[in-house]
């Protein structure tokens, strides 16, 4: 970490100092060739500081098969399907679960963050989070036994 704070600095007193060099312009305007200097720096340092804690790829989510799943947020029952639930969240969200056994839930009971919706019925769960019809975001968990 230390060589990467150091290197850093580094690089920011050399760009400093000579900034109006036509050289220094070239390398920092020209997108290509400060994707190949983005390159060779992270193969020498490790990523650069601002990207440290990003990745590319979405974490890989996991859950057991004897886990039961809870709920994010306050709300609502509003859809019961074989393997699907809906919640209607309390800031006007929709939450679908699908491919779970779920809970003996009846239409419109109230759901509190933390209670259990149910557990995973077979190799994914999947959740689509909506407001006013459109999809905001969607994930897949993978379910570990």
């Amino acid at each position: 970490m230390q060589r990467k704070i150091i290197a850093s600095f580094g690089l920011f007193t050399l760009i400093y100092f000579s900034q109006q060099t036509p050289f220094t312009k070239a390398v920092f305007t020209n997108d290509f060739s400060f994707a190949s200097f983005s390159s060779a720096y992270e193969e020498r340092f490790g990523t650069l500081l601002p990207a440290m804690d990003r990745t590319s790829t979405p974490p890989a989510s996991l859950v057991s098969t004897n886990s039961m799943l809870a709920a994010e947020k306050n709300g609502m029952v509003i859809r019961i399907d074989k393997d699907n639930i809906s919640i209607q969240q309390e800031d006007g969200t929709v939450l679908r679960v699908s491919g779970l056994k779920r809970e003996p839930y009846r239409l419109f009971e109230r759901i509190k963050q933390g209670e259990p919706v149910g557990t995973p019925a077979g190799r994914v769960i999947e959740f689509v989070e909506q407001k006013s019809g459109q999809i905001l975001s969607t994930r897949k968990v993978t379910v570990n036994e």
